[in-house]
């Protein structure tokens, strides 16, 4: 699917290995002076080719905790999914794993995150 590459999200830093992606972050808030492990809100991004994949996407992190919003874009869904939580990389990798997998599981992508400075 890869989204991004067909254009339709702009003006966001890509890295083509999700674990150098995510170790930026980490790295960009901490020189940003912040304490990555400080609870903090962070946005994760996956699109699915559905909107009833979606809406399942959606309902399934919402029974988690998560807040998830729905919306259809120019070529697939997109769920919007926040939470807060404080941020290290056991929290990063499992959280990506679980929403790789989800993702998947209804046809969709992950197409990763970011998260508020302090």
């Amino acid at each position: 699917m890869e989204l991004w590459r067909q254009g339709e999200v702009r003006g966001v830093e890509r890295v083509d290995d999700a674990l150098e992606a995510d170790a930026l972050v980490l790295d960009h808030l901490a020189r940003l002076g912040c304490d990555p492990s400080a609870p903090r809100e962070c946005r994760h991004y996956l699109y699915l080719p559905g909107e009833s994949g979606a809406r399942a996407v959606a309902r399934s992190l919402v029974r988690e905790g998560w807040d998830a919003d729905v919306e259809e874009t120019s070529v697939a869904w997109l769920v919007t999914a926040t939470t807060v939580v404080g941020l290290n990389d056991c929290v990063v990798r499992s959280t990506r794993t679980r929403l790789q997998s989800l993702a998947a599981h209804h046809g969709g992508e992950y197409d990763g995150w970011e998260a508020a400075a302090d």
